[in-house]
């Protein structure tokens, strides 16, 4: 007869039960979710909004119209600079740079509010203009240019937040009226 302690009747596991050190997370897990939030901010279910990288096995995901935007910004401060492209007048340079901005933000609007899904590649080019724009930007190195750009960007993610909310509205109260109606023939 074989005695079983309870050290060994806990690490026991059955068929029916999960495998406790397969639910075990750490610190260095919490690092790597950091990291990859980090760099590509969508979920695995997202990843098509990400482009890939593999090395050595490992993928790296990083946000296409962010990759856009970073490459967009640094090229542009580059370039600008080592061309010793003039700015002036600045109000031009402004208004072109809003209009470079203003592609990520019909494509992203475009996306969110109707059924037209974009890609990868356009994403990336969309950024890449934004990212100059906002290189141009800095460059004139004037606050009120900047400011009135962050209050354009944010007044943009406003009006699709609230296009949204009342899509989501209407269509909970187009439910409930639905299931209130099923609900009143069922007592009938």
């Amino acid at each position: 007869m074989d005695i079983v302690t309870d050290e060994q009747q806990q690490r026991t596991v059955h068929e029916d039960e999960l495998d406790p050190k397969f639910l075990e997370w750490s610190r260095a897990d919490d690092v790597k979710e950091g990291i990859h939030m980090l760099l590509s901010h969508h979920p695995p279910s997202l990843y098509g909004h990400c482009l890939r990288i593999s090395f050595r096995g490992r993928s790296l995901y990083f946000c296409g119209r962010c990759t856009g935007i970073y490459g967009g910004l640094a090229i542009g401060m580059v370039l600008i600079i080592l061309f010793q492209i003039n700015l002036t007048p600045s109000w031009f340079w402004f208004l072109f740079s809003i209009i470079l901005g203003f592609t990520t933000v019909v494509d992203w609007m475009s996306q969110r509010l109707a059924p037209r899904k974009t890609t990868n590649h356009i994403r990336a080019i969309t950024g890449f203009c934004s990212g100059f724009g906002l290189a141009i930007i800095f460059l004139l190195g004037d606050l009120s240019f900047m400011l009135v750009t962050l209050a354009i960007m944010g007044g943009s993610i406003m009006i699709v937040g609230m296009i949204e909310n009342r899509r989501t509205a209407a269509s909970l109260a187009l439910m409930r009226a639905k299931f209130e109606g099923e609900d009143a023939e069922d007592e009938e």
